[in-house]
């Protein structure tokens, strides 16, 4: 495991498509050693952690396993490779880092994803690439996490997993009560997937999508009918609510990001009620959490994904709950304390 190498000429070709992963990662390190030692396992030719913070923890959980790259995103990164300049913005960091394995790799296809998105089977992406148009981009749909009820929920990965749809106002209402502002397509996070994009083309990487260069056409997309991403919205309760914290208070130069109506009431509560932690827990359980009502009724739509997923190769990673709330309790001591979450 080494800083990003140049593998253009390092590599021939194969009739078998090849894919790397480019992610950026502050999470506690058996996140993110758990997404990278998985994704290799699966096929991935390449895993490229790019760590916005220095996470010795991170090299030493994935141990010495080929393919698996990590860059710190130091200072000293950004001298080198962006003229010092560091995106203020997590998204740009993504976007960077993301259009810089693009550039660099000699893999046919390179997907951008977050630590907290697994791919939930590499062959079936390796047989979708097969058959895919170089020319377009492939958008990997997700799924997303929820707990289900009556179920342990001893590991970060404890739970089901439900799918977007387009309810109306009412309906969602009625499954959802009063939780259903909070929530968009009946998730808490993103429905429109992470897209794996051909290499040769002059591109940049988004967070999800590849825009052009300049003024190039825009890049056509098409999507695999499986929902292959297997999003984590929050690896734990306690994750999620340090989230929302952090983002309702965030304070960036320049225009507003939209984020969504459903996402900003989740803002304007958590700010609301940032002295009243209880309340925020009871929000996330809210939106995050089945009843045994809600739990029948996706399952009834076709809508939930009950089967458990547990990311491959992870041997030796403590991955339960109450180790990863132990490290995120140390890591965002200062704002949980000034919060009063204690859990």
């Amino acid at each position: 495991m080494t800083d990003l190498p140049d593998t253009r000429e390092a590599t021939p070709p194969e009739a078998t498509p090849t894919w790397a992963v480019a992610s950026l990662g502050d999470e506690p390190a058996p996140l993110i050693a758990a997404f990278a030692r998985h994704t290799r396992a699966i096929g991935a030719r390449e895993v490229h952690i790019f760590l916005d913070r220095p996470n010795p923890d991170v090299a030493r959980l994935i141990g010495d396993r080929d393919g698996i790259f990590i860059t710190t995103c130091d200072q000293a990164f950004w001298d080198r490779e962006n003229r010092g300049r560091r995106p203020e913005r997590h998204t740009g960091r993504q976007k960077f880092v993301a259009t810089y394995v693009y550039r660099r790799t000699n893999c046919d296809w390179v997907l951008h994803c977050d630590v907290d998105e697994f791919i939930a089977d590499g062959q079936a992406l390796s047989n979708a690439l097969a058959k895919a148009d170089r020319n377009k981009g492939l958008v990997v749909r997700n799924a997303e996490r929820v707990y289900l009820p009556d179920t342990v929920q001893d590991t970060i990965f404890a739970g089901g997993f439900r799918h977007p749809t387009n309810f109306t106002p009412e309906d969602a209402k009625a499954l959802y009560g009063r939780f259903a502002k909070f929530l968009a397509f009946g998730l808490t996070g993103h429905r429109v997937g992470k897209t794996i994009t051909p290499t040769g083309h002059d591109w940049e990487l988004g967070v999800h999508h590849p825009k052009a260069v300049g003024d190039g056409p825009k890049p056509r997309l098409d999507r695999i009918h499986q929902r292959l991403l297997l999003h984590f919205d929050g690896l734990t309760p306690l994750h999620y609510a340090i989230k929302l914290l952090k983002k309702s208070f965030e304070n960036y130069s320049g225009p507003k990001r939209k984020i969504g109506e459903a996402r900003e009431a989740q803002h304007r509560f958590t700010r609301s009620h940032a002295d009243r932690p209880q309340e925020i827990l009871r929000m996330v359980n809210g939106v995050q959490s089945l009843t045994p009502q809600q739990a029948d009724a996706l399952w009834t739509l076709g809508l939930l994904q009950p089967e458990p997923f547990f990311p491959k190769d992870c041997d030796g990673l403590d991955l339960s709950r109450a180790h990863f709330d132990s490290l995120l309790r140390d890591r965002d001591h200062d704002i949980l304390v000034k919060a009063g979450l204690e859990m």
